[in-house]
């Protein structure tokens, strides 16, 4: 029985594995901006910003579904009609693409793992050139691995991956541009094969790092004596980029967890915040005595929730997604040209060890860092981080009202 014969007899005649070959290897590199079609549902995705990915339109359970097939850098022409092919007959037998991936890939990929089987798969037919593919992957060695290599991709943040570039960008400008690009390569991967829903972390990166050659300047922590511009700037606002910012300063969170921080992980007196150990680089559950500051942007955020959403910050352009990363910085450097939304971070740790005078191992503990043996569980010091906090804003608003 042919193909042709055995999609008919599921439903309506299906398109075979290369029909309308309308793209050759040759567009697909110098192709424009826009969606490129091949046919029967492949297209070619190409960005303003250059970057290239494979797309199949399809129908699945009735509801149609754009899926991708990885970045064009990575999965030849070729290689994107045999998956189009491959993912129009799991459909047509009554499969689900996106259940077949997660049980090939899993979920739970770090960077390093991914790293190596995109080196690979990259260099697997190169048979010239060894020196540049020891190269290729010994960069990601030297400077991503020790940041990102035990990390999930799909938890590693634009901050990550700065602490992975910024301490070379300017002393060793190729080794960074390298280093950023090769990752960028990682996670074009990465999106492609589903192993991360949030988009590649590398976009616009350049844009946002100084101009190479100017003197090295480390994001260091924001000075505490002027984090009153960035409370007198936004206290009054119910922007949701605002909103978060000054969770993130309230409560010393990631930005990851409070873009992602629901009303369900709030306890009814907004109180307490429980991030959920998934949502946390130290996979462990981490509870967030919330103070008064902290309670009144919720409070705020409360007035604007729409929809019935369950995102505390929810995107203002498409609010069944989270805000991005991008708004939350680029609102900050709008005060601190050239701060990053972690910096905030390590205005805390100076605040409460060098002015507040806590334990090393409580501040410690109040950013959700593991101490190994010393301590493994944060919420075992639940009244310990209550105090803190409390007094670290008590001392903020003081502050704050003072200026």
């Amino acid at each position: 029985m042919t193909v042709s014969s055995v999609n008919e007899g599921r439903g309506g005649k299906q398109p075979g594995p290369h029909v309308e070959k309308r793209l050759n290897a040759a567009f697909v590199k110098k192709a424009p901006p826009g969606r490129h079609t091949d046919g029967g549902g492949l297209y070619l995705q190409v960005d303003g910003s250059g970057a290239r990915r494979w797309i199949l339109r399809v129908v699945v359970h009735g509801v149609r579904r754009d899926l991708g097939l990885g970045s064009a850098n990575v999965v030849s022409l070729a290689d994107a009609r045999d998956k189009s092919h491959e993912m129009r007959r799991l459909i047509a037998a009554g499969g689900n693409p996106k259940v077949r991936r997660r049980e090939n890939e899993g979920r739970a990929t770090t960077f390093a793992e991914l790293a190596k089987r995109v080196h690979h798969s990259k260099f697997k037919d190169n048979k010239s050139n060894g020196k540049h593919v020891a190269q290729w992957i010994k960069t990601l060695e030297t400077y991503a691995f020790p940041v990102l290599g035990d990390l999930s991709v799909e938890d590693v943040s634009q901050d990550d991956i700065e602490r992975v570039i910024d301490p070379i960008w300017t002393t060793k400008p190729e080794t960074a541009r390298r280093v950023l690009q090769r990752i960028k390569t990682v996670f074009d991967h990465a999106c492609g094969r589903g192993l991360r829903s949030r988009g590649n972390p590398t976009t616009g990166m350049r844009g946002l790092m100084r101009k190479q050659g100017d003197q090295v300047k480390h994001f260091a922590a924001i000075d505490f004596m002027e984090i009153d511009r960035l409370f007198s700037t936004f206290k009054d606002s119910n922007d949701v980029g605002a909103l978060a910012l000054l969770f993130t300063l309230f409560t010393a969170s990631r930005s990851g967890p409070v873009r992602a921080a629901t009303w369900s992980e709030m306890d009814a007196g907004l109180e307490i915040w429980s991030i959920p150990a998934e949502k946390m680089k130290t996979k462990k559950e981490f509870m967030v005595p919330l103070s008064i500051p902290a309670r009144d942007v919720l409070l705020r955020a409360q007035e604007r929730r729409t929809n019935g959403s369950d995102l505390v910050f929810p995107s203002p352009s498409k609010p069944k997604n989270m805000i991005s990363e991008n708004t939350m910085r680029k609102l900050l450097q709008t005060i601190f040209p050239g701060s990053t939304v972690h910096g905030l971070r390590s205005t805390f740790r100076t605040w409460v060890t060098e002015i507040i005078r806590v334990d090393q191992d409580v501040a410690e503990l109040c950013l959700a860092h593991s101490l190994g043996g010393k301590v493994e569980q944060a919420v075992d010091f639940h009244p310990e981080l209550t105090r803190v906090f409390h007094r670290e804003l008590t001392h903020l608003e003081i502050m704050l009202v003072g200026s």
